[in-house]
Order: C-alpha cells, then structure tokens, then sequence
C-alpha cells in the first residue's frame, strides 16, 4: 500500500510543525531523557484516529471537486477510499453526540452542547478494546450555560488523555484561534501567544509518539475552519471572509499533513486507521466552487448542504483510489470502531451499523437510507426526515430529488411521483412511519428563558425574546 512518501516526512520533522520548532512539537513527556524509545507496534488491532474538521462540507475538498488547496487530506483519498455519501446532523452539537453514542438523537439529545454524564461513547467502547484514548481540539458537551444542565466529562466519556478548547460553557473559554485557551486533563490555561490549532496539533502528534507501542485511539475534532474568520500563520495578509476561509482551510489540511507525517516517522502508517470528515455542512457565509456548481455552506439547515459531509478512510486493508458511494451515517462510527478493533460486540444497541466490511471492499452497502429527528434547540427550526443518497422526504410532507454535487433540492409535487420517484416516496415513507421517535423538542432560544416573548402567543424560548447570545456553536 502507498502511503505519505519519506519526503514529506523528513520535510514536517526537519521544519516548523505548525510554526514550532520540532524540538518543542512533541510536547511534554513522561519518559526521562534517558528512558529507551519503545518500538512501533506493528501486529494487533490497528490504531484508530478520526479527524473532525469543525463546519466543513463535502465541497471543501478538493479531491470531491472543491475549490480549496488540500493535497493532504486529497493524497489520504488517494491512498485510501473515498465515501461520496457520508452525511453528519446539520449542526455540531447534534452531530457529536450521534457520533459519539451511535445513537439517534431522539434517544439522548437534551440541549444544545449537552451530553448527559452516564452516556456510552465510542471513547468507552474503545477503551474497553484495550486501547489508550485520548481527544483533542473541541469538547462543547458539558453544557451550554443557560439550562443549569452540567453534562459528560471527557474522562466520564472514556478518555484517558484531553486537550480541548470549550470544556464548559460561559467561562473565560477564550480563544480557539489567536491566544487561545485549552483544558489540559480538565486544567485550563489561557496563552498571551500562539496558534490554538498549532497548540492541538503538537498535542496529537504527542499522544502518537508516546503511545505508538500500543493500541491507541485518538479523537481529533479539529477547531478549524469554524468562524470567526481569521488569518493563520501561513495566510496572515488574508483579508475578508473568504480569503481568510480559504486559508484556514489550507492551514487545517497542512495540520492534517503534520499528522500523516508523524505517524510515517514513528513507523505507524502500516498499523493505522485514519478516518477524515466533517462535522455539519460549512458555514452558510461561504460559498464555493465545487466541479463547476455554485455550493452554498448549510450549516444549520435541514438540505443536502447542511449535512453532506466528506468522509475518507485510510489505512491497511482499505483499498487504494476506490470511491464508494455507500451511504454513511454519522450513527455508524461506533460500532464501526468496534468492528475495527476486533470486538463488535462492544459496540452494544446503537442505532449505526458497521461500515467496515464497505470500508474493506467486501460489501457494496451497509444501509439504505438514514433518518434524522433534528430538534438542536439552539436557533434552527426542528424537522425530522428520512433520505437517502439522491431521494429525501420531510416529515412535513416535502418529497425532494437531490444533486449531490451541486447541493440543490427539487421538490418533486405528489402528481409527478411517478416510477422511480414513486418507488423511493413510498420506502422513505416508511421509515418516516416506522421510527416512533416522538414529537420534535419546539426549543429554538433556551437563553430567552424568563424574558419577554416576542411573540405573546409562544414562550420566548420558542419565539425568541429579541436577543441573541451570539456564538461559537
């Protein structure tokens, strides 16, 4: 199998990782100066990283048509399978808690940046595997501040190791980006200087070094390409949204290179699974280029382009260049791992299924179509809907064809729902009426709660009460 050529791993290791000197990169350790170096495991189960770029849709990658410069997340599609169907909750914090439990949000999505202590995470599962867990970049799972919720730690969620931005809500979180602030194992710290994204990442590579003569998993939800938009350390004379965005993007992909290069130094790239995606479609200020269509971010929203996300795997005995166009749904990363790990049985009762026999080649599909009750409570209107890689129907009674490249939705009105249009109505239908997942929580403003209504006829947590925390959701 190919894999990140020696160059590009001499060049990361005798240059500045993300403007650090290599020196100080690897970060803390707990071996003396004198400890021996352990070996590289290269037999047992494989070690497992998935990379979480923060609101990033399928248009950002140039490898499914996107405009932006990304040859390392692009050679990681090239050595490895591309999934043109892989799709995420419209917004981060219902996306991570489907994730992160395998679970359908009815089942266990209370608030907004709320996991609820007692929750079963892939973190746990893998844990239980045997592995060494450790998560780094964006935790926002400890409650949002308004609700008097306190929710999942990330040593409750199974993680042996955290270095992460947004550990609990309303505090001096700081920054993600410019002077940022991070919780080392639950302490926080804010930095006068510095790159929150170089800060991560000299964490990751860290984790890898130290670990690499075991099994180890390593979440890695990345705080970039979040707003605000900012200038990063190789694009600071950007100026405006998307010049700054565009650099961002080119700086996480080098981020990405960073790691792929660290895991070929440590001889680890023959015994590692790297899974790459995105967690909601990308921020509806941007607009890109993708194989010629116009692409608008629908971060938030309920369209394709809210939550049709890139999704790569990489690693031994995932075929070379293959593009696979199985449906993926963010509920199937659990048990996924599990099966990966050698013991699908700890996956438990989820509603994913395991994508590792697609992900090897030895089966066209795992699914059929994917169901969503999106109720975030945070600003968006909640719908549920059922869909799948070209066909959606909206509990409201909506029946759309989709363009996946494009990201545009065309109703398709109940006279014209004839052949193949009548045939997927009728299968979405089903699932739309099979899955008894209640009614959809009305909750769009829960910092309005007390305040006065904007509209009499609604509390103000529903209507709104003229105000907006602003924010980093």
């Amino acid at each position: 199998m190919l894999r990140f050529a020696p160059a590009l791993a001499a060049l990361a290791l005798s240059t500045m990782i993300g403007g650090i000197p290599p020196a100080l990169a690897a970060g803390p350790t707990t071996a003396s100066a004198s400890a021996p170096v352990p070996a590289a495991r290269t037999s047992g189960p494989p070690n497992i990283i998935l990379i979480l770029a923060d609101d990033f849709g399928v248009e950002g990658i140039n490898a499914y048509g996107g405009e932006y410069h990304t040859p390392h997340v692009d050679r990681l599609a090239a050595e490895g399978t591309r999934f043109d169907n892989a799709h995420a909750m419209p917004l981060c914090s219902p996306s991570r808690v489907r994730l992160m439990t395998g679970q359908e949000n009815w089942r266990n999505y209370e608030a907004f940046g709320y996991l609820a202590p007692g929750q079963r995470t892939f973190g746990n599962v893998m844990k239980e595997a045997g592995y060494v867990t450790g998560i780094v970049g964006k935790w926002q799972l400890m409650g949002n501040g308004f609700d008097g919720r306190t929710g999942i730690t990330p040593e409750a969620a199974g993680f042996d190791e955290s270095y992460l931005w947004q550990l609990q809500a309303l505090t001096p979180k700081g920054s993600r980006y410019w002077g940022p602030t991070r919780a080392a194992n639950g302490t926080p710290k804010i930095s006068e200087e510095g790159f929150g994204p170089d800060f991560d990442s000299r964490k990751a590579l860290d984790f890898i070094s130290r670990h690499k003569d075991r099994p180890f998993f390593l979440y890695y939800p990345m705080v970039l390409v979040h707003n605000p938009w900012v200038q990063t350390p190789d694009s600071m004379t950007a100026e405006g949204a998307a010049k700054r965005f565009n650099g961002m993007v080119s700086y996480m992909d080098r981020l990405v290179g960073d790691l792929m290069a660290r895991l070929k130094a440590e001889g680890l790239d023959r015994n590692t699974i790297v899974i790459f995606t995105g967690d909601n479609g990308t921020n509806r200020q941007i607009t890109s280029m993708r194989s010629g269509h116009p692409v608008r971010g629908g971060k938030g929203t309920t369209e394709i382009n809210g939550t049709h996300v890139p999704l790569i795997a990489w690693g031994p005995g995932i075929p070379q260049g293959r593009t696979s166009e199985a449906l993926v749904d963010f509920t199937d990363l659990l048990p996924t791992f599990a099966d990966m790990a050698g013991q699908p049985a700890l996956a438990g009762k989820v509603d994913g299924v395991s994508q590792w026999p697609v992900i090897e080649g030895k089966a066209r599909a795992a699914r059929s179509s994917i169901f969503m009750h999106y109720a975030p409570m945070w600003q968006f209107r909640p719908e549920r809907f059922a869909f799948n890689a070209r066909w959606k129907l909206y509990g409201d009674g909506r029946f759309v064809a989709m363009n996946p490249v494009s990201g545009v939705e065309t109703e398709v009105p109940s006279g014209e729902r004839k052949g193949e249009a009548a045939r997927q109505y009728a299968a979405l239908r089903k699932v739309l009426d099979d899955t008894h997942d209640g009614p959809l929580d009305p909750t769009r403003y829960p910092w309005c709660e007390g305040e006065r209504s904007v509209d009499p006829g609604q509390p103000a947590t529903v209507a709104g009460c003229g105000r907006t925390p602003g924010g980093e959701e």
